[in-house]
């Protein structure tokens, strides 16, 4: 367990901020109009600095990622009462990773989280790819391919257009190190196992045509999680980026709808839930 620095309270803090994760050696395009949306309806956003796991610095392991964001946090603990986190794909397992190790995060946004790549579109000899890591061939990148986690064609398009000049685009990188995927890998392993150490108030927004993860991973959050609130949205016309894809105004606002209902202290529950403890509940937006 993490081991959280003590700091006294202080009567001029700010309410809350939430802590926004990109996607695996993304740079925050994946994140769509998550920070705009929140800022503009009063939430206070950060995305930080992520050495070794966002685009443009060299891979590092998985441990010195959740380091980094316990850091961002242990800074903005004196300033603000609430702390949450959001996160996009990879950005959520590790979202979940670092409220394993503390009890002070109030909130967690997860969007498709990633125990394992088992989606669709998840080629064939993927495992291969872990193999050769572990015998030493470990200098190749992974090349995204379609459909890019996007069901919506205009913006495939617009996607594959960035990729073909070698850009960032909405969806993260083109290439994925050897070293971004292995410590990946392990994030995921890490991540299952220690559900259960996880007690933040969780909503989960999952696609049952994720192309990337199946709907095992966020069922797998569901069940072995201890949050006294955990609730699921599914969609069903989207892809993996769902910030971005056909429903991402729903996405926006049920994101919206579970941090504002936290800051209100009830997440209307009377009106949101039955008298069950644990709280859970499944919507399916069609």
């Amino acid at each position: 367990m993490y081991k959280m620095p003590y700091r006294n309270a202080i009567e001029s803090q700010k309410e809350s901020i939430t802590i926004l994760l990109p996607g695996l050696n993304g740079g925050g395009l994946e994140l769509g109009q998550l920070p705009n949306f929140l800022n503009s309806n009063g939430f206070e956003t950060l995305i930080p600095e992520i050495k070794g796991y966002l685009y443009g610095t060299t891979a590092d392991s998985f441990d010195t990622w959740i380091s980094q964001i316990h850091g961002a946090i242990d800074n903005l603990r004196a300033e603000y009462k609430t702390i949450n986190l959001a996160g996009i794909s990879m950005g959520s397992t590790l979202a979940l990773a670092v409220a394993s190790q503390r009890t002070d995060i109030s909130s967690i946004a997860l969007l498709s989280p990633v125990l394992r790549y088992d989606g669709w579109s998840v080629p064939w000899y993927r495992f291969l790819l872990d193999i050769g890591y572990n015998l030493g061939i470990r200098n190749w990148e992974y090349s995204e391919r379609e459909p890019f986690g996007i069901k919506n064609p205009d913006l495939r398009r617009r996607v594959k257009d960035r990729f073909k000049a070698h850009e960032l685009s909405e969806v993260g990188a083109p290439l994925i190190t050897a070293r971004h995927l292995h410590e990946a890998k392990g994030l995921m392993s890490y991540v299952t196992k220690n559900l259960d150490a996880i007690t933040s108030r969780l909503l989960i927004v999952q696609s049952v045509e994720d192309d990337t993860c199946s709907i095992w991973s966020a069922e797998k959050i569901l069940t072995e999680t201890k949050s006294d609130l955990r609730r699921v949205i599914w969609l069903g016309n989207s892809y993996h980026i769902v910030t971005i894809d056909n429903e991402r105004e729903v996405v926006l606002n049920e994101v919206l709808r579970f941090f504002t209902r936290a800051a209100g202290g009830n997440l209307g529950i009377d009106s949101y839930y039955a008298n069950k403890s644990p709280k859970i509940l499944k919507s399916r937006v069609a």
